[in-house]
């Protein structure tokens, strides 16, 4: 870990965060962008699979999936370049480290979502209800997501 950790600190990325006085700024900005089209996003979704927003068409929710992936684009992009900023600063925080770990339990339920239930829930007529697997993995997706924003504040007090 300290090899990769040496690596970026010494990478042109890091260099071009510290010195460039505006960089540091623009990818906080964009990077809360992206988590606010993310987690917009999989409010709809969620709410609508979970069975909270049956009042939306289950066709429609599924279309803000691929606003989601765009969201969650954003925040990896601009997170490795926030990073790049202060490596070891960033992993030897706690907050970052239990981040780290939810996103990537976050990850492994949105594969379970789309290689288990997608194809299922887009053939739903109006109104109907989810399985129940389904409602599982949305409201521990909004819960992880939830998790990961409030640890994501707490990391600059940790």
């Amino acid at each position: 870990m300290n090899n990769f950790l040496t690596w970026v600190d010494s990478s042109a990325l890091h260099d071009w965060v510290n010195l460039t006085p505006w960089v540091f700024p623009t990818m906080e900005i964009i990077h809360f962008t992206g988590l606010s089209i993310l987690f917009g996003s999989l409010l709809v979704v969620d709410l609508r699979v979970a069975g909270f927003a049956r009042f939306i068409n289950m066709r429609d929710a599924m279309k803000f999936i691929p606003w989601a992936m765009a969201g969650f684009t954003l925040n990896l992009l601009s997170g490795i370049t926030l990073f790049a900023w202060s490596p070891f600063t960033y992993a030897g925080n706690v907050g970052f480290q239990w981040k780290m770990g939810i996103i990537f339990i976050a990850g492994l339920n949105a594969l379970w979502f789309w290689f288990g239930e997608h194809n299922k829930l887009i053939n739903l007529a109006d109104g109907e209800q989810a399985p129940v697997s389904a409602k599982v993995i949305a409201i521990v997706s909004l819960l992880l997501w939830l998790i990961v924003i409030s640890v994501a504040r707490w990391m600059a007090f940790l």
